[in-house]
C-alpha cells in the first residue's frame, strides 16, 4: 500500500520552520510504502492508496500554548482532503488531523477545560494516552462516533461514505501500540 503522510510543521528546532515525521510511523506501518507530504508541494490524492493527516500544529483560529499555527499547512491539507474525497481515497486523521478533518468538513471544535497532555483516557474496552488542547464539539455531517471518553470527548469516529477515519490518539506512538491492529482493521474497512 502506498501511503501519503502529511507532516507536522514546527519551529522548535533552531527557530525556523521544519517539516517533520515521527519515525514511529515506520514501525506502525511497516511493510507499506510511506511518502512524506510536504505542504509546500502539490500532490494528487489518487496517486495514493491511503492518506494520513498527522498531528501537530494548532488549528486555524485556535491558538494554544504551542503557538505553532501554520496556515500554509492548513490550506494544503484542506485541498488534499477535498481531492481525496473526490477520488474516493481513504483518509485517516490522527489527533490534530482528526480535528482538522472535522473542522474542514463543517464540524466545530472547542477548547478542553483541562488539556490532555500525556493523559490516560478510558474508552469503552480500550485505554489510550492522549495529547489534546482542543476537542471535537459538533461532528461534521456524515461522521458517526465509535468511541468517546466519559466526559464526552470524541476519540474515534468514521464517515464510511467518504472513507474517512478520525482517531483522537496517536496509534503510531509506542505508548498506544496496543491500538494499532484495531486502527489498521478500521482502515481496511474504509
Amino acid at each position: 500500500m502506498k501511503i501519503g503522510i502529511s507532516l507536522e510543521t514546527t519551529k522548535v528546532l533552531r527557530n525556523t520552520w521544519h517539516s517533520v515525521v515521527n519515525h514511529e510511523w515506520y514501525d506502525f506501518l511497516s511493510g507499506h510504502s510511506l511518502q512524506p507530504l510536504i505542504c509546500h508541494d502539490k500532490y494528487n490524492a489518487k496517486d495514493f492508496d491511503l492518506i494520513i493527516l498527522c498531528g501537530g500544529n494548532d488549528m486555524p483560529g485556535m491558538p494554544t500554548w504551542r503557538d505553532n499555527s501554520y496556515p500554509i499547512r492548513d490550506q494544503f491539507e484542506k485541498d488534499l482532503l477535498n481531492d481525496a474525497i473526490e477520488h474516493k481515497v481513504p483518509v485517516v486523521g490522527i489527533c490534530r488531523g482528526s480535528h482538522f478533518m472535522n473542522w474542514a468538513l463543517g464540524g466545530t471544535l472547542r477548547y478542553l477545560p483541562e488539556p490532555y497532555d500525556n493523559v490516560t483516557v478510558e474508552l469503552e474496552n480500550l485505554t489510550v494516552t492522549c495529547h489534546h488542547t482542543i476537542a471535537i464539539d459538533q461532528l461534521a455531517s456524515g461522521f458517526e462516533i465509535l468511541k468517546q471518553d466519559k466526559s464526552g470527548v470524541i476519540e474515534l469516529s468514521v464517515d464510511r461514505q467518504r472513507r474517512l477515519l478520525s482517531v483522537g490518539w496517536h496509534p503510531e506512538r509506542s505508548v498506544n501500540a496496543h491500538t494499532r491492529d484495531m486502527v489498521l482493521d478500521l482502515i481496511g474497512k474504509l
